[in-house]
């Protein structure tokens, strides 16, 4: 088995150095731009070029997330900031928006390019285009099974990455329109709001249920990575790029230890890591029959130590007595819990043992007996998890004879360096210098080295500290270029020549004869719409076979496209292709990527959920040959899109899509199950004064669509090319 990749997160250099002390093997990272994590820390383009120097010299990759999608103003600043970063070694690059990966495939032929999670890619087809168009590795959407990751790995050469730890976007493939369309800040620009953790309220049938409804639980793959592994990923990444620096160092440490161990874990792994960070309670993403939502509290909840035993009223504070089956300590932060409601917080600062299981501390909330003890920060382990060092060992050999220069040789593994002093060494005249005052001196090697073996061949010299120190320092800073060079002649992908013209001559598409597109979910609403559109969209709720064979008997001579649902398995394409096979003069409305696997590209519309967002994307579609593209809903600013002679369409009449998911909400919070599914479509979520609609698309799984009740018109002024809905 080819070595697993351990991928971890950094949102600053602390967790950076985490990560790498704990013994990740790449780490993913985002600049001040252009990346999915917009509103945390980040990293300078700056000083990206010590960063990944740093990551080398532990045989850490870097990869750089550009995951985000680009407007067309953006490319000239996103080529100089790919320069520099390749420039400075970065390996690779994650990459959602696919014209920004044709733009940079053109400009740089050796870039590495992941493909993002959130390109949705879930399935063979997927993965086959993204193969096709020039990616190395797919980072698999959450919701992909295993049965479908064994079939990407047995048919298609291209490298599989998947999360296994952190927090679980309740959209598919974190693919989510609801800050954007409601807000004006897209996630997939860097902006998201987290809408999905607010409160929400649920109504069906005169049922109400509050609380954080879209909000999930989070992760722990533990179980699941031998699994994994044998099913094919080859990468296993951890989510938290805005989370703690002792997150990462307690997720990577974790993970370490399990990859290392032969897959083999116990239940004290999985408390570890939920001390630092756990969203009610570990969920094995979506391979388990598991409730995903965590409706009652939206933030971290730690690990379950005990109750309030008794409590003594005082004039300023109150002193707590908690029974606790875990050791506290003072700076501990623990949480309290009232079924299951958060109802208070404190920090440790004045603990006192009373007896075993027993103690003390002081609070001014209003507690009470019986209420449940949280603990979310153990200060000692996280104290001992930022202290944790990671050096190189080195062999070092010292050689100092009269009359003759010093000569520092270090050696790390098969990489050996020389540095001779610039004066000769003098005979001892009175104290000479002993091999453990040579050892104190250049054993200060700093962050980086520590001495594995010492050999000192000193005769009766003296040398002065500060020469012994001069000659280190020299030493060491070669070492470490020469291992940084070493690696990246070993790793090289990128050329350094890059192409200085930077803009592809596109055409306008202004004067071109406007087409329009209409959506609909029923073909009794057909007859109302027939010869009145160029393109017709047929989204059912429900597909059967039969009824769509039916309908395709009476209106085959017009130009149909069926819309699939996003998300879809082995044996919800073979279905799709036995309906592609019995209706051969309908077309595809795609919103994903294995729908350019099905059909021939003149039976292809480029769907909204693709994410046409600029004038590469569009150029890049038109050179394979789909002429038919629907603009992204989160682009209005359409007249900065060149056409490059295809039928660019934006929406001007529709009810939102605000984002797809995999979970059922009836199952979630009305009790409903498979065999005695109470699926109604009257059922609403409301975000305070905001209703939303809940539709569910079914081949042979359900999947669910959070969408606008109202619908949306929007007026342009010059004539385009435009898609309603009915």
């Amino acid at each position: 088995m080819k070595k697993l990749e351990l991928l971890a997160p950094a949102g600053n250099f602390e967790s950076f150095k985490m990560a790498i002390n704990n013994g990740a093997d790449a780490v993913y990272l985002g600049l001040d731009d252009f990346n999915a994590r917009g509103n945390i820390e980040n990293f300078s383009i700056n000083n990206i070029e010590d960063v990944v120097s740093y990551a080398h010299l532990f045989n850490v990759k870097v990869y750089i997330t550009l995951n985000t999608l680009i407007n067309d103003d953006e490319f000239e600043k996103v080529y100089e900031l790919v320069k520099k970063a390749l420039i400075a070694n970065v390996d690779a690059f994650i990459v959602q928006d696919l014209g920004l990966a044709y733009f940079l495939k053109q400009k740089f032929p050796n870039i590495e390019l992941h493909a993002s999670t959130q390109m949705g890619i879930e399935n063979l087809e997927g993965a086959l285009f993204a193969q096709k168009v020039g990616f190395k590795r797919i980072v698999l959407a959450r919701e992909t099974p295993l049965s479908e990751i064994k079939r990407i790995k047995d048919n298609c050469n291209i490298e599989i990455e998947y999360f296994i730890q952190g927090a679980l976007c309740v959209a598919y493939s974190g693919n989510c329109y609801l800050c954007s369309l409601l807000a004006n800040s897209s996630g997939n620009r860097g902006k998201c709001k987290q809408f999905c953790r607010l409160p929400y309220r649920l109504e069906q049938k005169g049922i109400q249920k509050e609380g954080y409804l879209l909000s999930t639980k989070d992760f722990c793959m533990i179980p699941m990575i031998k699994e994994l592994a044998q099913a094919g990923v080859c990468s296993f990444k951890i989510e938290g790029r805005a989370r703690r620096p002792a997150y990462v160092a307690q997720t990577v440490k974790t993970y370490r230890k399990i990859l290392d161990n032969n897959f083999n874990y116990g239940q004290e792994d999985i408390v570890d890591i939920k001390k630092v960070f756990n969203r009610g309670d570990f969920i094995e993403g979506y391979f388990k029959n598991q409730s995903i939502i965590y409706s009652k509290v939206q933030n971290h909840i730690g690990i379950l130590i005990g109750d309030i035993l008794k409590i003594n009223k005082g004039k300023k504070f109150n002193v707590i007595f908690i029974k606790s089956n875990f050791e506290l300590h003072n700076g501990d932060v623990v949480k309290f819990f009232n079924n299951d409601k958060e109802v208070g917080i404190v920090t440790i600062n004045d603990l006192k043992k009373v007896k075993d299981n027993v103690y003390s501390i002081t609070s001014i909330a209003d507690l009470k007996e019986n209420w449940k003890v949280r603990l979310i920060v153990d200060s000692e382990n996280e104290k001992k998890l930022m202290q944790t060092v990671k050096k190189l060992k080195i062999n070092v050999n010292f050689s100092a004879k009269p009359e003759n220069k010093a000569i520092l040789r270090l050696c790390y593994k098969n990489i050996v360096v020389s540095v001779e002093s610039e004066f000769k060494v003098q005979k001892a005249l009175s104290k000479p210098i002993t091999e453990e005052d040579c050892l104190t001196q250049i054993s200060k090697l700093g962050d980086l080295f520590e001495i594995d073996n010492f050999y000192c061949d000193i005769d009766n010299v003296f040398i002065a500290k500060s020469q012994l120190n001069e000659i280190r320092r020299e030493a060491v800073e070669k070492l470490r270029q020469k291992i940084v060079e070493e690696y990246e002649k070993t790793h090289k992908l990128n050329e350094k020549k890059v192409e200085q013209k930077l803009l592809i001559k596109l055409n306008d598409f202004e004067n071109l004869k406007t087409k329009k597109i209409i959506i609909f979910n029923n073909f009794n609403k057909f007859n109302l719409i027939k010869d009145k559109y160029d393109y017709y969209v047929f989204q059912p709720n429900e597909f059967d076979f039969n009824n769509i064979c039916k309908e395709y008997e009476k209106y085959f001579n017009y130009n149909i496209f069926i819309s699939f649902p996003i998300m879809t398995n082995e044996y919800e394409i073979n279905f799709i292709k036995k309906i592609i096979s019995a209706c051969p003069n309908w077309g595809i409305y795609a919103n994903n990527y294995y729908a350019l696997e099905l059909a021939n590209k003149d039976k292809i519309i480029i769907g909204n959920n693709m994410n046409v967002y600029n004038s590469y994307t569009v150029k890049y579609y038109s050179m394979l040959g789909y002429k038919n593209i629907v603009l992204s809903v989160e682009n209005i600013d359409w007249s900065k899109i060149k056409n490059d002679g295809a039928n660019l369409f934006m929406f001007t009449s529709f009810y939102p899509e605000y984002m797809y998911f995999r979970h059922c909400p009836f199952k979630e919070h009305l009790k409903s199950k498979c065999n005695n599914c109470n699926y109604d479509e009257n059922l609403k979520y409301h975000l305070n004064n905001i209703e939303f609609k809940i539709e569910r698309r079914k081949i042979q799984t359900c999947q669910f669509v959070l969408k606008s009740k109202d619908k949306v018109n929007r007026n342009f002024i010059k004539n385009i090319n435009t898609i309603e809905e009915i």
